[in-house]
């Protein structure tokens, strides 16, 4: 057997819990299973079947009969494009990097959580900037612009009407005995003409004008790499293996921040925020770490964003085979102004690019869920080009209005609009047998366990639980049997 295996325990189909995004009661439908163990290439193809992980227990929505339904969403890394709002966060970080400068009226949206990159904050300009020189803004207006005309400018004689041919009004006091006046950029191309007329006449050979280049748009590394070396604050990445010596050295000021970020973002009671270390800390995934793996192998990470010598924002993330999975981010409400959630998000993206010059494999960004009926974690769809993953037949699809209009129109939804299309892994009766158990420290088909645990219950959830996982799945990832 390979050195890479993975053991999970099936629990079944877990009904009518509380939802952790409309809030309601006994209304959220998953199947769950709890992973003692799990190789990067077997999460890596059960996310890309709507499973996602918290600390070890792996679920996966029922989509089509729980209240808010979780499509899994990724983002094409490599063909990422900023949008406005992106570019306004980076300059921000930066400026505050070089000045130290605290932008008032920024405000990070608060989320349920997997993933928690922000909605972008409205801005809500300060009482003192309300008052506005009109004066100033109209001397300030480049020519060309809707500014108002003077009085003067209104009154035109009726022997200044356009002449025929003429493409502008003679102004009061001009000349009709000259040609109207022509416009400065006329008369360059007029003489420009001229010129190469002249040129040609001579035989010298004329090469035509090449056009200038059009503005070169910043990419993410662009702005990035704007941060400032000698500015006011220093700002430090530090990813950190979740397994290593390093990231215990530092874990009690994690939770430290982590309490911080649960009693003041999400509210919760200082005694109820306990699960660091079950949803944060533990993890299945095994460390991957060999010539062909990324500097710091492939598993379980935490990016530790350190102003000066404050720790003040963590990205827990799993890097898989082709892709950087964001699990969770915390960060501290102090900066908020920051858009912390936003900016960590666009920090993964440059991090999962950087890391595919060495693996081209890497190529996206895994965002968690896609829950359209959850107004605030729509957010996550802004991310593009990024796509969601059809619960049916798992094919990946590009959002758009039509998509998104799908959703609107109701809450579960197949994308795949092709009604032949089926599930290239299917799990089918057939493939029960092959099953790969372990029981009583011994690995055997469950054909073989079967003959000695008979039963009709051992058999449904055997079934279901392949069902989910996918045919290849079942015969690699090691189902334990008690």
């Amino acid at each position: 057997m390979s050195d890479e295996y993975s053991i999970v325990m099936y629990h079944g189909e877990f009904n009518k819990s509380r939802c952790g995004y409309c809030k309601k009661e006994n209304t959220c439908n998953s199947h769950g299973m709890t992973a003692h163990v799990m190789a990067v290439n077997d999460y890596q193809d059960l996310i890309d079947r709507g499973w996602r992980r918290s600390g070890t227990f792996c679920y996966k929505p029922t989509n089509a009969t729980t209240c808010c339904p979780s499509y899994t969403i990724r983002c094409d890394a490599l063909n990422f494009k900023l949008s406005k709002s992106h570019k306004k966060i980076l300059k921000r970080m930066n400026k505050f990097l070089r000045d130290g400068i605290k932008e008032c009226g920024e405000k990070e949206s608060a989320h349920d959580g997997e993933s928690d990159v922000a909605s972008e904050p409205q801005m809500i300009p300060p009482a003192s900037a309300t008052k506005i020189d009109i004066s100033k803004i109209v001397n300030k207006l480049p020519k060309g612009s809707d500014r108002p005309p003077s009085e003067s400018a209104l009154k035109v004689e009726p022997s200044q009407a356009m002449e025929s041919g003429d493409s502008l009004p003679r102004s009061a006091g001009q000349n009709m005995s000259k040609p109207p006046c022509k416009k400065a950029k006329v008369l360059r191309l007029e003489r420009k003409q001229a010129k190469m007329a002249q040129r040609e006449a001579e035989g010298i050979s004329v090469q035509p004008l090449a056009k200038a280049p059009k503005n070169v748009e910043k990419s993410l590394e662009d702005f990035l790499g704007e941060q400032p070396v000698d500015g006011k604050h220093k700002l430090k990445i530090k990813l950190v293996c979740a397994t290593s010596r390093e990231f215990l050295s530092s874990v009690e000021r994690e939770y430290e921040l982590y309490q911080k970020y649960q009693t003041v973002i999400h509210r919760e009671p200082p005694e109820d925020v306990d699960e660091f270390q079950s949803f944060l800390q533990h993890s299945p995934l095994q460390l991957k770490l060999n010539s062909t793996s990324p500097p710091k192998g492939y598993g379980s990470f935490h990016q530790q964003y350190w102003l000066d010598d404050r720790l003040i924002a963590v990205g827990v993330i799993d890097v898989l085979r082709n892709c950087v999975s964001s699990v969770y981010l915390f960060y501290d409400p102090e900066f908020s102004f920051l858009s912390l959630g936003t900016y960590s998000s666009l920090r993964e993206i440059a991090f999962m690019r950087e890391l595919q010059k060495s693996c081209p494999e890497l190529k996206y960004y895994y965002m968690g869920f896609y829950i359209h009926s959850c107004p605030k974690m729509r957010y996550k769809g802004k991310l593009q080009p990024s796509y969601l993953l059809c619960p049916e037949v798992y094919t990946w699809h590009l959002i758009t209005e039509d998509l998104l209009k799908k959703l609107d129109r109701s809450k579960y939804s197949r994308f795949n609009e092709d009604e032949q299309a089926r599930d290239k892994d299917e799990f089918q009766l057939r493939h029960l047998e092959s099953v790969v158990c372990l029981y009583d420290n011994t690995i055997m088909y469950f054909e073989d366990y079967i003959h000695l645990h008979a039963g009709d219950e051992e058999r449904r959830l055997t079934l279901e639980y392949g069902r989910l996982v996918g045919s290849p799945c079942s015969r690699r990832i090691l189902l334990y049997k008690n």
